[in-house]
């Protein structure tokens, strides 16, 4: 059986990324786009274009969508989707807040669809290679992770300096870090603290810096920025040396192609190293298309999303009030 997809809206990221990885599947057929902008829509080659995603959300030929849309329109389109029976794999960070994710983990449990938010990046192998060494204890107990995650944004029209659509700089990189902090590396902070530059024209945080602590007084350390450099790497600080994994979040776009995992002991001498090279929107999709059609729970699933959305909330409300966030939950 072939899952026939169907996209809204005609982001970059669609045509770049998600669509030429699902074209990679043999399980996957890209049935329509809908967008506003007929000639944004055209260059993806489908078979059907929607003017409206209503349309599109109706339409009997689709079974899945893929959702690029800014943030501020995740909950509203996700949660439509689902009641329309659409399997729905929704790009990240799937909400803003904490009752907002609730209600779709509600939709997709009423429904019976699989969704799911899309950090593609934890497909990657090198992640799994990672975990394999911190749990043979190479580098001790750990004690401190540190992420980031930064990238030139040129254009003053894009929608991540809007605020009113969800934009700022932790909510679209920083949110890989702390998905790396939390939910790979297993990191659960009871304190939050965030503390970052408030762009003076536009509103939004362009640059960001979000603290974590847990109950076991292990600490992390997560950096994001629209203004610096393209960096995106993180770090594991153990008792006897770190960890460090370099284009973690987009090996596809490093200029090998691959992923670097190094490990060095207390002295900082390498003691491991290796490039890892994997298609982790092809993996993706796959796991997708394996729990729709063998009705399995995503290894990233809502209630994981609930727990995301709760830190991104938190955060950004230690940045508004100028405070610690205490006794997370």
């Amino acid at each position: 059986m072939r899952i026939r997809w169907g996209i809204l809206g005609a982001a970059n990221i669609a045509y770049d990324q998600l669509v030429p990885a699902l074209r990679r599947s043999n399980r996957a057929i890209v049935s329509a786009v809908a967008s506003k902008s007929k000639r944004k829509a055209e260059r993806f080659q489908v078979p059907t274009i929607y003017e409206s995603y209503e349309e599109l959300l109706q339409s009997p030929t689709i079974d899945a969508v893929y959702i690029p849309l800014p943030n501020a329109l995740h909950a509203e389109w996700a949660i439509k989707a689902m009641n329309c029976g659409k399997h729905v794999l929704l790009e990240k960070p799937a909400a803003l807040t904490e009752s907002e994710m609730i209600e779709m983990k509600t939709a997709a449990e009423k429904n019976g669809v699989v969704f799911m938010e899309a950090f593609m990046y934890q497909f990657h192998r090198q992640h799994k290679r990672m975990k394999e060494l911190l749990e043979s204890g190479i580098i001790g107990e750990y004690r401190h992770v540190k992420a980031h995650f930064s990238w030139m944004l040129r254009d003053r029209e894009d929608i991540r300096l809007k605020p009113e659509l969800g934009g700022g700089a932790m909510r679209d990189v920083g949110c890989y870090g702390l998905h790396v902090v939390t939910q790979i590396v297993g990191l659960k902070p009871i304190k939050i603290s965030m503390f970052g530059k408030i762009h003076p024209e536009f509103g939004v945080d362009t640059t960001s810096t979000c603290t974590l602590i847990d109950e076991k007084n292990r600490t992390a350390e997560i950096s994001a920025s629209m203004e610096l450099p393209f960096i995106n790497r993180y770090e594991i600080i153990g008792s006897n040396g770190s960890i460090i994994v370099d284009s973690a979040f987009r090996p596809d776009v490093s200029n090998d192609g691959f992923g670097k995992i190094t490990v060095r002991d207390e002295n900082s001498h390498v003691i491991f190293f290796e490039r890892i090279k994997d298609d982790q929107y092809l993996n993706q999709v796959e796991h997708f298309h394996d729990c729709i059609l063998e009705n399995k729970e995503p290894i990233y699933n809502a209630s994981h999303s609930l727990e995301m959305a709760l830190y991104l909330e938190k955060g950004y409300q230690s940045l508004e009030n100028h405070s610690i966030v205490m006794d997370v939950k």
